[in-house]
């Protein structure tokens, strides 16, 4: 028997969370850090099968800061900067143009849209010079900018950043076998292109086999894991959470122009349903954190299979079963998240438990994910697509009941639309 999201026995508002961890608040015993570079493995996605690039770029800007002896302060900075500078890139065919052209004349746009998001985070902001300059050239850099420790750091970006696209355009070989052209590229380039005194940096601490193998993911891992220890704390202020949570919904959203705002929007409606069902404000924080980052995992779908303009087909569908289960991996390395991250993915499984990745079913479903599932259909049906037009109201309440009817949807959910549907078309709507 299907429970739907309130048992009049055993009221939600009396329950509170139904998983394993205990409620925290969304802000506190947070570090911003910590979250930050949870939150970058989604910007790794963007490759698709290129995973790690982010990461890559961040290991080798912050050896030659090493090499070079750089401060501390300045490292780390290095480091995060590395970490989130293609923040601007969410579509897979800019993301292939950046790594199989060395100068491509689109370079410059997702520097600026990196810097714009970053500058909008105060306590990010100070990372937004060196990501609007990471494609920049040091001889243009040294002009404009003599003397700046961020046009240093920008030009240390831009030689991993271009150190790592030419490891992918090298034919498939033992990457100790493309070293050597790689190094004698940038050497090549010293003055022009790159800083001397990054290129004698990075020629020295190239030198060692070691250098090129951390580049092998499971390597990698770890380094980062090691790096994200030795980092300043910073603890979260109040608000500083959602604030995140939207900034990376903008760069989710921003992948296909037929998902514009659909994160903030899914989280606004999420919570709308959430305060209609008794749940008490705590868990709605949460919920809105877990909508707005639910699609998180979607950066690693091709751009191709999001904008198709006819039906999605058996392969189509494989591909996006995954972005759920990507989603859940991202979020799950923030400790103090895990209600978070099982609402934001289970936003496509199903009361009857023909849902996906997880494939829960019946009580194994909270009611919070619940009515994340809910507001994410509302949603998308709100929205055109390449291969429909948006739908009314009254439209999409009936696509709501059929699915209900089939278990696909929690019923009690579809009637707190029913019963205010307004307000959820406004919820849904007033920023898509």
């Amino acid at each position: 028997m299907n429970r739907g999201l309130v048992d009049a026995a055993d009221p939600i508002s009396e329950r509170g969370p139904q998983l394993g961890a205990s409620p925290v608040s969304t802000d506190t015993h947070l570090d911003l850090n910590e979250v930050v570079l949870a939150l970058s493995d989604a910007l790794d996605l963007v490759g698709v099968d290129d995973v790690g690039h982010g990461k890559r770029v961040a290991f080798m800007a912050t050896e030659v800061a090493n090499g070079l002896g750089l401060p501390e302060v300045a490292r780390q900075k290095l480091f995060l900067a590395a970490v989130l500078h293609d923040c601007g890139v969410s579509s897979s065919r800019v993301y292939r143009r950046l790594a199989g052209d060395l100068d491509w004349a689109g370079s410059p746009d997702h520097c600026r849209i990196g810097h714009d998001m970053l500058l909008s985070f105060e306590p990010l902001a100070d990372l937004a010079g060196i990501v609007l300059h990471h494609h920049d050239r040091w001889r243009d850099l040294a002009s404009g900018h003599a003397g700046s420790e961020d046009a240093l750091l920008a030009n240390a970006v831009h030689l991993a950043d271009r150190v790592d696209a030419l490891l992918a355009q090298a034919p498939r070989q033992d990457i100790l076998l493309s070293r050597l052209e790689v190094r004698d590229f940038v050497e090549a380039t010293a003055g022009d292109r790159f800083a001397p005194e990054l290129v004698g940096a990075f020629l020295e601490v190239s030198e060692a086999e070691a250098f090129w193998l951390v580049l092998e993911p499971r390597h990698l891992e770890r380094f980062i894991l090691d790096e994200g220890r030795t980092l300043r704390a910073r603890p979260m202020a109040p608000g500083e959470l959602r604030r995140l949570a939207e900034l990376f919904a903008r760069i989710v959203d921003a992948k296909s122009p037929w998902t514009a705002r659909h994160s903030e929007s899914v989280a606004r409606l999420a919570v709308v349903l959430g305060r209609l069902a008794g749940l008490p404000e705590t868990v709605c924080e949460k919920l809105e954190l877990a909508g707005l980052l639910h699609d998180l995992g979607k950066l690693r779908v091709p751009d191709d299979v999001l904008d198709k303009e006819g039906l999605l087909d058996a392969a189509d569908y494989a591909v996006l079963a995954h972005h759920t289960f990507e989603t859940w991996q991202i979020l799950r390395r923030i400790r103090s998240f895990s209600e978070i991250a099982e609402w934001a993915a289970f936003h496509h499984e199903a009361p009857s438990g023909r849902g996906y990745p997880f494939r829960r079913a019946g009580a194994r479903l909270d009611p919070p994910a619940r009515l994340l599932a809910v507001a994410d259909v509302f949603q998308a049906l709100a929205q055109a697509r390449p291969y429909r037009e948006h739908l009314a109201p009254d439209a999409i309440l009936k696509v709501l009941r059929e699915m209900a009817g089939s278990g696909r949807l929690d019923p009690r959910g579809v009637d707190l639309v029913s019963a205010n549907l307004g307000v959820c078309w406004e919820a849904a709507t007033v920023a898509a």
